[in-house]
């Protein structure tokens, strides 16, 4: 008995991932996603990290992935499987960190990461993605202005607050506001190019 497992555990192990998908589609055999965990754990594990900056985070995405596989295996008609598993897991992490940004778009945080929809959105992920660093820049950038530009920049631009708002917010006379406002937004654009040129 233990003879034939191992042959049939050889048997797996040399199989193509296509070849392990489609038989786990036949034969619901939990070995073949024990197999394909051995195969790319690491990879996952990888990219999530890349994505989260988390390890625990990470962690919890690889095992969140893969057992989900179980039924992913059987649902989505899948033609290539190392393809669309690193998708799967970077709409995974993205969904993630759309759970805990305040800045993500609504249609993100209600999509199911897995869906024929979101998996085929790589474009606006990418510019998601493209816009998350963008907004780290601009808030590290921020704390390089003078703190008045600082406040009223931050107000009209990450609080939508108007020049009444912030004048009454802080105590600047309306000038004053669209001064530093005008002012920051100048020394912003300066300091985000400079950083884009210099890396």
């Amino acid at each position: 008995m233990k003879l034939v497992k191992n042959r049939y555990n050889n048997s797996i192990k040399s199989k193509t991932d296509a070849d392990l998908v489609l038989l786990y589609k036949q034969t619901l055999n939990n070995e073949i996603i024990g197999e394909i965990y051995e195969r790319y754990n690491h990879i996952v594990l990888g990219v999530a990290l890349k994505y989260l900056k988390n390890t625990e985070q990470a962690q919890d995405a690889l095992l969140e992935i893969f057992s989900n596989l179980f039924k992913q295996l059987v649902k989505y008609k899948i033609d290539d499987f190392k393809s669309w598993l690193l998708t799967v897991t970077r709409n995974y992490c993205l969904k993630v960190l759309k759970d805990n940004s305040k800045t993500a778009p609504l249609e993100y945080a209600q999509n199911d990461y897995l869906s024929v929809d979101f998996m085929e959105n790589e474009h606006e992920i990418n510019l998601h993605i493209k816009k998350e660093k963008q907004i780290k820049q601009l808030e590290e950038a921020l704390t390089k202005l003078k703190p008045e530009q600082q406040k009223c920049v931050s107000l009209f631009y990450l609080d939508n607050k108007s020049y009444q708002d912030i004048s009454d917010t802080t105590g600047f006379t309306i000038k004053k506001v669209k001064s530093y406002i005008q002012n920051g937004k100048r020394n912003l654009q300066i300091i985000m190019t400079d950083k884009q040129e210099n890396g």
